[in-house]
């Protein structure tokens, strides 16, 4: 597991998940031309009710794969 910190809106918070999620993660930023901090902004703005961010990123990443494979 690799710890990274992020600051969001002000808030500093940290974050552990396999090193695979952050590849794809860092891939995907850098595609997209966004931040860690962005990405995560736009992750909650998209959710129903507040949850484990570390969970909410692997989503992210499950559902992003499942487009590119579509």
């Amino acid at each position: 597991m690799i710890k990274r910190s992020v600051v969001v809106q002000g808030h500093a918070t940290s974050v552990r998940l396999e090193p695979e999620f952050w590849q794809f993660i860092d891939s995907y930023c850098l595609a997209h031309d966004t931040s860690l901090s962005k990405l995560i902004i736009t992750i909650e703005k998209q959710q129903k009710e507040p949850g484990n961010l570390a969970s909410q990123l692997r989503i992210f990443c499950l559902k992003q794969a499942m487009r590119e494979e579509g």
